[in-house]
């Protein structure tokens, strides 16, 4: 493959003055971005190690070992583009890549980073956004813990702050009050609370009185006063062994880290496909303009079906994203939505319905600004939404004779689709899991909680939580979960629930 030559940076250069002047004029926000051309195993190394540099941990060897065996035996190619919500936003080019990729990249990152600055969701990681240097630092830091403190104790605490660190509250931009202060205000509430029925004349309720007395004196020694979703918080924050400051500081960066990305993969479906809508807009100006070729906008066009076609295997954020757009600006642009529209008798009203509102990219701004990818699909994926989208669950299957293994669609139902997506958008994949009591048994230890969605816990990655999370507090580790019963079948038939405790030395279950 060819290095891109000064010339061809050259016109990038300039390229990108005039992405930058196409952006404005469509009304989205920009700031001055950071693009610089890498080598491939640059990039590959940056979505490996999550940052442009970061500290050392096996699975980040994984991870860069898996991206480059895609690139180089599967053709996957370089990703479509990497950038970093930063200040400012940084992105790579790769210098192999054609010129026209490249200049597709910098129009996506342009959606980007309009996206990170208006989205208030994206806003809110704001306290997050100078990860990249803190990465930068944290790789110094963490060398000499390594060196000092031993290899093993230092995998270890990295082992066990990322098996626990996507436990994190549900809502991000909730205010997090210190456990005391908490503790306060809910003593308050209840103290408040008695003081009120006292002051009746009449139907004093002394047994609700009592109860809350009752309620109050357990608050004051309980810890957590109420169960707590953000595991790693407060094991960093409460933890008896008790944890070096080297291990804290740690905890508390893997932790920003999570916040920084977790933000993030709740408007996945959004950002990528308002990206996706912008590089659309910008290349067919660049077309008009005559600044790419019509053998490049073949080339580019060429690029853009791969990355948005279906994909069996995964939810195609850029094909899934981009469709919900273009569908709200054709709903919007023809006042297709709202009381009048769903009332409307006429059966070809999806066809014929037109009161010329001309409102769809003011509806796409607002989206793109105010919501979630879970809020988008409760609101936006109806069943006429979902059945032009094509969007279905897959599963795969094995032929007996070839052993090739085939796609197949398992469900078309809109309903049903819409209810998995709602799920999975609510969780992405993490089992909801609560700390209940620090001080279990009256000797610190630590009782977590599931809360059973209808899946059980993974036996193998359960013990080994179990066992990361006592190396942090030194104490047993209780879960309560769940297991389901099941006939003769193989069919549910009902749900047991389960103590899995871990002492380090043996696992145990008992059965209630």
């Amino acid at each position: 493959m060819e290095i891109m030559n000064r010339k061809q940076i050259d016109r990038l250069n300039n390229i990108e003055k005039e992405i930058s002047k196409i952006a404005q004029e469509m009304g989205l926000s920009t700031t001055e971005t950071e693009f610089e051309i890498v080598s491939s195993r640059k990039m590959i190394e940056s979505i490996a190690y999550r940052f442009t540099s970061n500290f050392s941990h096996w699975s980040f060897g994984r991870d860069y070992d898996k991206q480059k065996t895609l690139y180089e035996h599967q053709g996957a190619g370089i990703p479509y583009e990497t950038v970093w919500n930063s200040i400012p936003p940084k992105a790579f080019l790769v210098e192999t890549n054609p010129v026209i990729l490249n200049i597709l990249v910098m129009a996506h990152v342009y959606g980007h980073v309009d996206f990170n600055l208006e989205n208030k969701y994206m806003r809110s990681a704001a306290d997050y956004m100078d990860l990249a240097r803190e990465a930068r630092n944290a790789e110094k830091r963490f060398r000499e813990y390594e060196r000092e403190y031993g290899l093993d104790a230092y995998e270890q605490t990295i082992d066990s702050a990322f098996s626990v660190c996507w436990h994190l509250p549900p809502d991000l931009l909730g205010d997090q009050e210190d456990e005391e202060a908490y503790r306060e205000r809910l003593i308050n509430l209840k103290t408040e609370r008695i003081r009120g029925i006292q002051k009746r004349e009449f139907h004093q309720d002394k047994h609700e009185i009592e109860k809350l007395k009752s309620e109050i004196s357990k608050l004051k020694h309980k810890t957590p006063p109420l169960p707590v979703y953000d595991i790693l918080r407060y094991v960093m924050d409460h933890s008896p062994k008790p944890l070096e400051d080297w291990q804290k500081d740690i905890l508390s960066t893997i932790r920003e880290q999570t916040m920084f990305f977790e933000f993030q993969k709740r408007c996945k479906l959004l950002n990528e496909g308002w990206a996706t809508y912008v590089h659309l807009q910008i290349m067919r100006r660049l077309y008009e303009k005559k600044l790419i070729t019509p053998e490049e906008h073949m080339e580019f066009s060429s690029f853009h079906a791969k990355v948005t076609r279906e994909n069996p295997q995964s939810l195609n954020w850029y094909r899934v994203g981009l469709k919900l757009y273009e569908d709200l600006i054709y709903r919007w642009n023809r006042g297709m939505h709202g009381k009048r529209f769903r009332e409307t008798k006429d059966p070809d009203k999806w066809t014929t319905y037109n009161r010329k509102h001309n409102k769809g990219i003011e509806k796409i701004f607002e989206v793109r600004k105010n919501y979630t990818d879970r809020m988008a699909i409760e609101e936006f994926f109806d069943e006429e939404f979902i059945r032009d989208a094509e969007i279905y669950l897959w599963n795969e299957t094995v032929d007996p004779q070839t052993g090739e293994i085939k796609q197949f669609i398992a469900e078309d139902d809109p309903v049903r689709i819409k209810q998995v997506l709602k799920n999975y958008f609510s969780l992405y994949g993490t089992p909801v899991i609560t700390i209940e009591d620090g001080n279990y048994n009256n000797n610190r230890e630590l009782y977590l909680k599931h809360e059973f969605t209808g899946q059980e816990l993974n036996p193998m990655m359960e013990s080994g939580a179990l066992e990361n999370l006592y190396y942090l507090w030194g104490k047993p580790i209780h879960l309560e979960t769940v297991e389901i019963d099941r006939n003769k079948f193989g069919e549910p038939a009902g749900i047991r629930k389960l103590l899995h405790s871990w002492d380090g030395k043996k696992h145990s279950i008992e059965k209630f």
